[in-house]
Formats: C-alpha cells, structure tokens, sequence
C-alpha cells in the first residue's frame, strides 16, 4: 500500500462532485438511511448524481488527466483502466460497503491473479478512523488496519488480494470517495466475467479503457 499526493487545483474532482451532489460540505453530507447492506450500497440518489456526472465530458477529462499524469508514470507502460471510477459514501451510524470481502472473490480468480490489477483510492474529504476503508496488513491475516487519507492524496494498494471493507462510521464526518482499478496493457487479459453492480463485461470498451 502507497500513499501519494497530488495537486487538487489541477483536477478540480473536489467541486465537481460538490456540484452534482448539490451540497456545499461533503463531509456534512449526513442521511437518515439505513445501514448499506451489499444488494443497495451503490443504489442511492447521491450515487445515481455522481455516476450522470462520471459519464459526461467534463468529468471525464479530468479524470483521463489524472490518470495520464499521475498514475500512468506509476507503471512506464500504457495502462488499462476502470472506464468509470466506483462512488463510495460512508455516513456517521453508517456503512459505506455491506461487507468485508476480496475483489477477486467476485471475479474469475486465476483471470484476477493473472492481471495483477491494483486498486487506487481517492477520497474526495478527510478519510479517517472509522469513516474510511480497513484493510488487512497481509493476505488472510485477519488484522485490519484503517486506510487514512487526506483530500489531495490517494492510495494504490491490493484490493484483489486483500480483504477489506468499512466498519460502522463513529465519526461525526461522512466520507466521500472513488475508487477505481488499473492494470499494465502488458498484463491485461479478456474476461467474459461481469461487474456485480452494473453487469459491466471486464472488457476494453466496456469496464475497462486503455491509456
């Protein structure tokens, strides 16, 4: 797991997402719902906004920004990438995905240990503590440590490996991120297999762009 920085004046994700959402605080972006269970995390109104404004140009320009100048040089290799990135909102009282789990659980595992995808992790506000992703130190250890990260930084670590998930947000902030899975072109590899939430085909076109 790596931590890095960037410049949140040069891809402005911060104002786009406040301007989809129509809210002015994300992290006061408190609801009365009840806990996420895995069938509805990725259900809501907020994130029925926020996947209008990942599919529109300007949203996607930003975006194909920060993967030309900040994650592509992570790899000196043309990459493959998750074509639209995955909403996350952990509330307080709340969670923000309905269990703990490993990507490759959900996925064709030896396609998934063949490609060597890693995942990136981008909070839009202050993610901390309970709010955030918890995260085994190794694989199948069963000791989970939380994710923390700053708006203006992001985290490439082993979501196929690594169980993980959100614990009941104590904090009195919710948590607002995306996420979204790369892979060198060099290791890419066709699957036939789909996304669990939108029955997306992990193929290039479709789940997956090149860079």
């Amino acid at each position: 797991m790596t931590k890095y920085t960037f410049d949140i004046d040069k891809y402005p994700f911060k104002q786009l997402i406040q301007e989809a959402l129509k809210v002015d605080e994300l992290n006061l972006l408190h609801s009365d719902s009840p806990v996420f269970c895995r069938e509805q995390d990725q259900s809501t109104l907020l994130h029925k906004r926020f996947y209008e404004l990942a599919r529109t140009d300007e949203f996607q320009y930003v975006y194909r920004r920060f993967l030309k100048f900040e994650i592509k040089p992570l790899y000196g290799d043309n990459i493959v990438y998750q074509s639209i990135p995955t909403f996350r909102v952990s509330f307080p009282n709340n969670i923000a995905v309905g269990e703990f789990h490993k990507d490759k659980d959900y996925r064709d595992k030896n396609w998934a240990e063949s490609v060597m995808e890693d995942n990136f992790f981008l909070p839009i506000t202050d993610a901390f503590d309970t709010n955030t992703i918890w995260v085994e130190s190794f694989e199948d250890s069963g000791k989970y440590l939380p994710m923390n990260c700053e708006y203006g930084e992001f985290i490439q670590w082993d979501g196929s490996n690594l169980r993980h998930g959100n614990k009941i947000n104590e904090t009195e902030f919710s948590r607002v991120s995306f996420d979204f899975r790369v892979m060198p072109r060099s290791s890419y590899i066709p699957s036939n297999k789909s996304s669990i939430n939108t029955k997306t085909e992990f193929k290039l076109g479709g789940y997956y762009k090149e860079l």
